[in-house]
């Protein structure tokens, strides 16, 4: 069913995690089982996805009960057939990084971010925001028809 990745595939999808894609999307699951999708901004550094998120947004309170994610980035529709276009669909788990805002690995991060997000450096040092690491577990690369790609890390 589905496709070796390639060494040329391999890198198509380091290419899109690390910022050729359109748009994001994070899907957690609330305390009631129900999923919920919202835009988030990840940023690929040292072959790792970070995000950098409020506590008071309803994606960090779902991490917090059911910390099981997807991250789905949306890529430009070039077929006319919707159905037929790129997508990359990552599942895994998202942990809380314990940074303190002054300590050289968290402005290390935020100097990073604000290369994926201008304005970050403002709103990144509220005390409400934190970076998390995402701990990929499988990834789905769809090309288009009859090309499906799977991956288990």
């Amino acid at each position: 069913m589905y496709q070796q990745i390639d060494k040329q595939k391999e890198e198509k999808i380091e290419e899109i995690i690390a910022g050729n894609y359109l748009s994001t999307a994070l899907g957690t699951i609330d305390q009631d089982n129900y999923p919920l999708v919202t835009k988030i901004i990840p940023m690929y550094f040292n072959q790792n996805i970070y995000l950098l998120m409020s506590n008071l947004s309803e994606h960090t309170k779902n991490i917090y009960i059911n910390n099981k994610v997807c991250i789905y980035f949306f890529l430009k529709e070039e077929k006319k057939q919707k159905a037929n276009n790129e997508r990359l669909s990552i599942t895994g788990k998202l942990e809380k990084l314990s940074y303190k805002k002054n300590s050289k690995e968290f402005l290390l991060l935020m100097k990073q971010y604000q290369n994926v997000e201008i304005g970050s450096e403002l709103w990144g040092n509220f005390s409400d925001f934190n970076f998390f690491n995402f701990q990929p577990l499988r990834l789905l690369y769809i090309e288009g028809f009859g090309k499906a790609y799977n991956k288990t890390y």
